[in-house]
């Protein structure tokens, strides 16, 4: 074991002074993520979503909300509304995967907001429809902001691009701006789980991508070694094939860990993600860390050389961040991609991300844990199963 340890120590000395190694570990994901958020965060045109709307006010405000931004939506045929007359057939309808997002006003909601009272609106959102919800809230904030603003008429004309609203409306809203009122509200109401924000879905999801990336540095030296002829200076030592291959995956578990960690950091201090329970990220983290490079030493020892290597973690990683989410969330693409994402450790690492961004412990996310664990020692076993001849070859 200190063998591998000094190998492991000589390697990461050299990694340090390897800036391909610090670009792909550190700086292409973090830069990645923030490009992914602020593009993909927004609604482009391609965008098209099947809401709910529930009036249970019947107020003023509750029908401009619904005149206003979602009809035009609706007329811009960026959304398909089905109003429902009751909470419970919107859930239904949301549980049932009719729609993908609900929108609630409650009973007495512009009442209480003319007041100056303020009022929560309810939002329930699909936890599969990641897009959609997150540009059913956008519309409900702008929304909220512009009553808080007493500048709802002028809000709805633009966005509509439709007539103002009545005289008694704008009215209300004028008078309202005399009152000290209570900000609105919007409250996500979890139908199944809750969804993360944006930066911390796409931090996350390239997190995932590079760890596979920054851990075939450890893993593809076994190839530079013997290109070098070093390797078989150590062998000849003698050193053990065994401590030879175990200080590279130290390696490769190292960058991977050291990778996530600053991805996890800087995104959370800059783009403002929010990772959730430190403790549950950690070993969610770790898992990913050893599935990663368990897939890598698998790969890895099926190729001859460095060339060889390097294609094909390259061709894997990427072909696992396609089918896991890494580029876009599954529940926006055909329906068969949910159920062929489960074969990618991305998918199960970003469904833990989310489990635990939204407030949930290790044990939310303990079903990730588990497969990650399962893939990085079932890949890892077998890749040992040729560790041998991939170091004597």
């Amino acid at each position: 074991m200190h063998a591998a340890l000094d190998i492991a120590l000589k390697d990461l000395k050299q990694k340090v002074r390897d800036r391909s190694a610090l670009l792909i570990s550190v700086v292409a994901p973090f830069a990645l993520a923030a490009l992914f958020s602020s593009v993909l965060g927004g609604l482009d045109e391609d965008f098209y979503a099947q809401w709910g709307y529930v009036d249970l006010d019947g107020g003023e405000i509750a029908a401009a909300l619904d005149e206003g931004p979602i009809s035009g939506m609706e007329t811009q045929g960026v959304i398909d509304v089905e109003r429902y007359a009751t909470e419970e057939e919107a859930r239904r309808a949301v549980e049932a995967g009719e729609i993908e997002a609900a929108i609630i006003v409650p009973e007495g909601f512009s009442a209480s907001s003319l007041a100056g009272a303020g009022g929560t609106v309810d939002l329930l959102v699909d936890p599969d429809a990641f897009i959609s919800g997150q540009v059913a809230r956008s519309v409900l904030s702008g929304f909220a902001s512009q009553i808080d603003a007493v500048q709802l008429s002028v809000a709805t004309a633009l966005i509509a691009d439709a007539s103002m609203p009545d005289a008694e409306t704008v009215a209300a809203l004028t008078e309202l701006a005399s009152v000290d009122a209570e900000p609105v509200r919007i409250a996500q109401v979890a139908v199944q789980d809750r969804l993360a924000g944006y930066a911390t879905y796409y931090a996350a999801a390239m997190a995932i991508l590079f760890i596979f990336l920054a851990a075939q540095f450890g893993i593809v030296s076994v190839h530079t070694e013997r290109r070098n002829k070093t390797l078989q200076r150590m062998l000849a030592a003698p050193i053990s094939w065994w401590s030879i291959l175990a200080g590279k995956l130290i390696v490769s578990m190292v960058l991977a860990l050291v990778s996530m960690g600053v991805i996890i950091l800087g995104t959370g201090l800059l783009l403002g993600a929010a990772w959730g329970d430190p403790a549950a990220l950690a070993v969610l983290v770790l898992s990913a860390a050893l599935a990663a490079t368990g897939i890598s030493l698998l790969t890895v020892a099926f190729t001859r050389n460095e060339e060889q290597a390097s294609s094909a973690i390259t061709i894997v990683s990427i072909t696992l961040a396609v089918i896991g989410g890494s580029f876009f969330p599954t529940s926006q693409g055909p329906d068969f991609m949910s159920q062929l994402s489960l074969i990618a450790p991305h998918a199960w690492f970003l469904d833990g991300v989310n489990d635990i961004a939204t407030g949930g412990d290790l044990g939310s996310s303990i079903t990730s844990v588990a497969v990650l664990l399962v893939v990085g020692l079932v890949t890892g076993g077998l890749g040992l199963l040729r560790g041998k001849r991939l170091v004597l070859a």
